[in-house]
């Protein structure tokens, strides 16, 4: 058998109010400071919430290359998409947001099969392979005149079930399950490019930094071989977009956005982990090759603030 080649100021009343003075006035140049139960209770008054959930169609590429630069196997294919989010305002132009995307389906994998036995290795295969992808984001930032800046973490994890297939010649080829994740730290720009009064397009600038990206594999039974974990290292990472958003109801301030993106980003080859058997080594060795992903893909959301 030969298997798969896989190696986120105090209150003032209004001015209508009169007040009738029963004793002298008593005037003073001290600030008397509001309790800090009161700052507090402004505070969340003078925020503002916003809720957004929308659907996503996600065009999924990723290519996995040798040392040498030959390619290996690659996955190619449309996966839809959920998002859910909301983002908090507050005075002082300060803001934070949450967003949390999953992407779910299957995508067409083509590659080659690896085995101790030479004759059986690098026999092309095709076959398909399931994907749940989740992908989070927490940023806070700040709103200028137009213009936004912002920081953030997220967190990233790919489910890749790739399917048992046959070679050409009939010989069966195993499976392979492996799940990819890792933290990331990012920074944003947005800024518009049109506005008119009931739409507006901007650019969205956002650059990545994985965080010691890792990834576990289960053989499925292949071999008798014990799951095993890699280590895929740190690289940096690019998404581009042009959300659009136009306004369909004064109440509550309430938007749709079709928003057109493109994100990428690179794996570094793994290091090489012993294969073991029940616990015991077998002197071989796997090892994930490095990859890139070329995603691109059309967000479409509602935004209305609560």
């Amino acid at each position: 058998a030969a298997v798969a080649d896989e190696t986120v100021a105090p209150v003032v009343g209004p001015a209508t109010v009169s007040m009738i003075e029963t004793a002298p006035a008593v005037t003073t140049d001290k600030v008397i400071p509001a309790s800090p139960e009161i700052v507090a209770t402004n505070f969340l008054k003078a925020s503002k919430f916003e809720l957004f959930a929308g659907v996503s169609m996600l065009n999924f590429d990723y290519t996995e290359f040798d040392t040498n630069g030959a390619w290996l196997d690659e996955e190619n294919g449309w996966l839809p998409g959920l998002l859910l989010g909301g983002t908090l305002y507050w005075p002082g132009n300060w803001y934070a947001s949450l967003e949390l995307n999953y992407y779910f389906g299957d995508v067409e994998y083509q590659g080659q099969t690896q085995s101790n036995d030479p004759a059986l290795s690098g026999l092309y295969i095709t076959s398909r392979s399931d994907a749940d992808i989740f992908d989070t984001t927490a940023i806070a930032g700040y709103r200028f005149s137009a213009a936004r800046v912002y920081a953030g973490l997220g967190y990233y994890f790919w489910r890749r079930n790739i399917r048992p297939t046959m070679t050409n010649s009939g010989l069966r080829v195993a499976g392979v399950l492996e799940f990819y994740s890792w933290s990331y730290a990012l920074l944003g720009f947005n800024a518009p490019l049109f506005v008119n009064e009931d739409s507006r397009v901007n650019l969205d600038i956002r650059v990545t930094r994985m965080l010691q990206a890792q990834m576990d594999v289960d053989f499925l039974g292949y071999g008798g071989y014990d799951n095993a974990s890699l280590n895929l290292g740190e690289d940096w990472g690019l998404r581009l977009a042009l959300p659009w958003t136009f306004q369909v109801s004064a109440i509550n301030d309430a938007t749709i956005t079709i928003e057109p993106y493109y994100y990428r980003w690179n794996l570094n080859r793994s290091n090489v982990a012993e294969l073991t058997v029940n616990g015991v080594g077998t002197g071989t060795g796997v090892v994930e090759p490095q990859s890139e992903t070329r995603n691109f893909g059309i967000s479409v959301y509602f935004r209305r603030s609560m």
